[in-house]
């Protein structure tokens, strides 16, 4: 009865609905630490696109190995940001401290930093989780892609944007945000990643990103 219930549309778009939640719940309870934020974004877009939208895979087990698999490469990624955001911060409080006639071009300045740092961010973590690369040859290629795919990257940017406006307005939604915006990035990032993986004529890989 349950099978028969899964196999139907409405069965399917619960199904998927309930995959989401729950994987935002596991991107949640992995992030508490702060510093695991990069390997939970990791794990949770790789997830994502691997048993959502794909349906290879058991959820929690596909989120955990992707977790473990790609910590390292995402946690140095992200201790960037955390040193980066630091220093964002820093610089905002000396500039308020100068005063309000020399605070208003150096505070422009200041944000300005912070555009190199949020552009690529949705790139990330989402080429970490299908690619293996050293970090300074990871964060050159996904500048290279960030750039390459501009109107991508602005509609992510976009996404982010109003990601944290909905958290604003509707936090009682919040547990639904992480795999839906997840899962709504994969649409705009999976087909700039296909056309990589479609290159790799490998017999022995699973190439299940390409089906």
């Amino acid at each position: 009865m349950r099978k028969h219930f899964e196999e139907t549309r409405i069965g399917r778009v619960l199904s998927a609905l309930t995959d989401v939640i729950l994987a935002g719940l596991m991107w949640f309870v992995c992030s508490v630490p702060i510093i695991t934020i990069g390997a939970s974004s990791t794990a949770l877009y790789y997830v994502t696109v691997k048993s959502i939208r794909h349906e290879r895979g058991r959820l929690v087990k596909t989120f955990f190995k992707a977790f473990r698999s790609n910590f390292f490469a995402s946690f140095k990624i992200w201790l960037l940001y955390i040193v980066y955001a630091l220093v964002f911060i820093a610089n905002n409080v000396a500039v308020t401290m100068m005063g309000e006639n020399a605070s208003g071009l150096m505070s422009m300045f200041v944000k300005l930093m912070f555009i190199p740092a949020v552009m690529p961010l949705p790139w990330f973590f989402a080429y970490v989780s299908r690619f293996e690369n050293t970090t300074k040859a990871t964060i050159s290629y996904v500048y290279y892609l960030c750039v390459k795919n501009l109107w991508r990257t602005l509609g992510l940017i976009f996404m982010l944007a109003l990601t944290i406006a909905v958290c604003w307005l509707m936090p009682a939604i919040i547990p639904l945000l992480p795999g839906a915006v997840s899962l709504s990035m994969s649409y705009i990032i999976e087909p700039v990643f296909k056309k990589i993986t479609e290159d790799m004529d490998d017999s022995n890989i699973d190439q299940w990103y390409n089906e």
